[in-house]
Formats: C-alpha cells, sequence, structure tokens
C-alpha cells in the first residue's frame, strides 16, 4: 500500500508539474493594435461613484456623488495611418445622494463632439472640441488642450505575453514637460460576448504639487497651492482583433489638500475620496452616426 500510495504521489506531481510548464513554454506573445474601420461606431456608458469627505476648518461635509455619461465614437476617416474619430457625448447626469441635480462645476456637455487623431497604438496626436469643457472656469476657456488630454496608456511597440510589463509617460496639457508614467500589466485573455479580449492592468499616480508647478504658468491668477497625490488602477478589456475597448473597471484614491489664504478657501481644505468608476460598450439604438 505504501508504494502505491508513493507512485500516485509522484504520477500526481508529474501532471502538476507538467501542466504548469507546458503552457509556459508554448505561451504565445500578442501584437495590441487598433484597428480601424471608416464609418465603424461604438457606444459607451460611463458610471462614476464618488464617495469621501471634505474638510474645511473645523467644519466636514459628506460627499456622495454619482456621474452618468453616455457617448459615441464613429470613425469619420483614416490618413497616414491615424484615424480620425468622433466621440459625441449623448448625456450626462450628476447625482447627490441619489437625487439628480445640475452641478455649476460641470458644464451642459450634451451633443459635444471631441474630434481626435489616433494612431493604431493608442497614441493621440491632437484633440480638438474641448473649448466648452472650460466654460465653467475663469481663466481656463484660453487654455490650449492638446494631445494629451484623455489619451489612453499606448500599445507597446513589439509583442507581449501574458505577465509582460511596460510603461507609458503620458503628457499633460500645458505643463511643460511634466508627464504621468502608467504602468501596464497583460494580466491574461478571457471571453467577453463571444470575443477574445485581453485584460490590461493599469497603475498610474498623479502628484499635485509637481502637476499645479508645471501648469503654473496657465492657471488663474489666485488659484490656491494644491498637494497631495492620485492613485489609480484599473483594469481594461480590449478587444484582441481591432484593440476597441469593451469594458473598464477602475478604482482611485484622491487625498487633495487646498491651501488657505484664497476667498473662495480662506481656511484650507482637504479632500480625501475614493473613486469607482465602470465603463462599458453597449447597444447601438441609433442607425447612423453624427
Amino acid at each position: 500500500m505504501r508504494g502505491i500510495t508513493r507512485v500516485v504521489w509522484i504520477v500526481t506531481l508529474a501532471a502538476i508539474v507538467g501542466v504548469m510548464t507546458i503552457p509556459a513554454l508554448a505561451q504565445e506573445g500578442y501584437k495590441l493594435r487598433r484597428v480601424f474601420k471608416v464609418n465603424d461606431i461604438r457606444r459607451y456608458k460611463m458610471v462614476m461613484d464618488i464617495n469621501g469627505e471634505m474638510k474645511m476648518g473645523e467644519n466636514s461635509m459628506p460627499l456622495n456623488m454619482q456621474m452618468v455619461m453616455t457617448y459615441r465614437e464613429k470613425v469619420a476617416g483614416i490618413k497616414d495611418g491615424k484615424a480620425t474619430v468622433h466621440t459625441t457625448i449623448e448625456s450626462t447626469k450628476m447625482y447627490m445622494n441619489g437625487q439628480e441635480f445640475a452641478s455649476p462645476m460641470v458644464p451642459d456637455m450634451s451633443n459635444m463632439v471631441i474630434t481626435t487623431i489616433i494612431d493604431e497604438r493608442n497614441k493621440v496626436h491632437e484633440v480638438k472640441g474641448l473649448e466648452k469643457m472650460t466654460m465653467g472656469a475663469p481663466g481656463l476657456g484660453g487654455m490650449n488642450f492638446g494631445a494629451g488630454f484623455n489619451t489612453p496608456a499606448m500599445f507597446p511597440e513589439d509583442e507581449v505575453k501574458v505577465g509582460d510589463t511596460w510603461e507609458t509617460e503620458v503628457p499633460i496639457p500645458n505643463a511643460g514637460d511634466f508627464k504621468v508614467t502608467a504602468k501596464q500589466t497583460f494580466i491574461g485573455l478571457e471571453k467577453v460576448g463571444g470575443v477574445d479580449a485581453a485584460r490590461i492592468k493599469t497603475e498610474v499616480e498623479i502628484p499635485y504639487d509637481k502637476l499645479m508647478s508645471a501648469m503654473a504658468g496657465q492657471m488663474p491668477a489666485g488659484t490656491p497651492a494644491m498637494t497631495g497625490t492620485m492613485r489609480l488602477v484599473s483594469f481594461t478589456l480590449y478587444d484582441l482583433a481591432t484593440g476597441n475597448i469593451l469594458k473598464v473597471d477602475g478604482d482611485a484614491v484622491m487625498s487633495l489638500q487646498i491651501a488657505g489664504g484664497n476667498p473662495q478657501a480662506p481656511q484650507g481644505m482637504q479632500m480625501n475620496m475614493t473613486m469607482k468608476m465602470s465603463l462599458t460598450q453597449v447597444k447601438d439604438e441609433k442607425s447612423t452616426g453624427k
């Protein structure tokens, strides 16, 4: 009996080693790329939940907000390997403690169209149409939002295998040479509605003191100093065949201190927030795009 037990253990161990080793030896590499098609349309719904606390002096106020946005992307044209993508924001709704409200800090972006020039590695070369976003912020209307706005972390130049990591430097508009470094990890493959998808983890940390210093010349006079950090971790599912986003889930933690001495915040302010974001591709109910 003891001999039989030993044989069983040897066979079991050999099987485990085989399962662990064979896939590693045969692991396939993937070249992640965007594949554009003129008139291709995708529609997305984004939900962002924000919870936290805002303190000013001895007073504190809880924050419980939600933003729900739907938008459509249409590939309007392709030239020199770059696609012109029109993003139309269909609706934006804000909720506070479950009740819808109109925030003075968020302009009405309904039917706003953003034009983006993007290449197959997800690098954004130009952005137009963001002027409406700055209308509610005095002094920011003349800012030149450029290639850095909303730049997704790029796909790597070479093939990647499951477990590989790479970094992308994301430029920030009007911040000189300041860039945010995004670390990405190829987590694995999975099926999404019958589609083969690559799950990519993205990690980003933004230091507000360095960001504010880099943007000093672009901020309105009297803007108070800000310190703190925001850390973001997100998981994105990309269609392996086209590179299009199928789904995103992300969490962010923000700790922000705003210096006092400003009429809007004479005692200084501290904000501690957590943000949970989900983005899903939804059915396009319109037969033609804008």
